[in-house]
């Protein structure tokens, strides 16, 4: 049942999101014919909406993504979607997963059409690209040689924080959803607004102490801090989310 709900949340975010992918490797082709072709003025004006457009497809993956857990919950559609024989974590998993593959989908589209774009440059605009990649990957290949836990540590850190992203917005909308009031999407915004407003004071207070002290102890003390944290994000806003989706739920207010 959950890959048949990810094959029905992966459609209608494909639906949404072909629209600005398909204008975004469109805007990559004329803007390197008008590169070759055309005047300057007229080329940056076709790179400039490039740009927006590959913005607009990395938004639009995410923001669906966010966007479609609280239509099939907490609107009309909430009365089909919580009819269904799964369970709320079936729910919370086929949301998570489809939302995840959306916003991977989009960024490998942006860096298709980013090849497509970069096609045929000047040899020093291409150097100039090349020789940056290869920092990063010489980087890379030395902290794999010589650090080789530290760079596992930062994977781990990496594969945990793309899921809170998402668990984090559904908590949010799920404590909004909440309020018997009329604008609950407002009020999801507010407290999505606060917790970042809370959040940033505390992390730039007692989390940067606490960061800075562990990484004078060891990086990797600095780095299991960070991935324990993320961990406890991830879980406590799971549980949340499960528990309002059981028990919580009012289309009726």
């Amino acid at each position: 049942m959950v890959g048949k709900l990810i094959k029905h949340e992966l459609l209608s975010i494909i639906r949404v999101a072909v629209i600005p992918a398909i204008i975004m490797v469109l805007l990559a082709i004329l803007s390197r014919i008008m590169i070759e072709t055309s005047s300057v003025e007229l080329a940056v004006i076709i790179v400039v909406f490039y740009v927006f457009s590959m913005l607009a497809t990395l938004f639009v993956g995410y923001l669906f993504g966010v966007y479609s857990f609280y239509q099939s919950l907490f609107t009309g559609t909430g009365y089909l979607t919580l009819s269904l024989p799964v369970t709320p974590d079936q729910l919370i998993w086929s949301k998570l997963i489809s939302a995840i593959v959306a916003m991977f989908a989009s960024s490998i589209i942006c860096i298709l059409s980013a090849c497509i774009f970069f096609i045929g440059l000047p040899a020093e605009i291409l150097d100039a690209l090349a020789e940056s990649l290869s920092v990063i990957g010489e980087a890379i290949t030395y902290i794999a040689s010589n650090e080789p836990l530290f760079l596992a540590e930062l994977v781990l850190y990496g594969i945990l924080s793309i899921p809170m992203t998402f668990l984090v917005f559904y908590a949010v909308m799920c404590v909004g959803q909440l309020f018997t009031v009329k604008n609950r999407k407002g009020i999801a915004i507010l407290l999505y607004i606060g917790l970042i407003f809370v959040w940033n004071i505390i992390s730039s207070t007692i989390g940067k102490a606490i960061l800075n002290a562990a990484a004078e102890v060891s990086v990797h003390l600095d780095i299991w801090l960070r991935i324990i944290f993320v961990a406890a994000v991830n879980v406590g806003c799971y549980f949340i989310v499960r528990y309002i989706i059981k028990n919580k739920v009012n289309l009726l207010a």
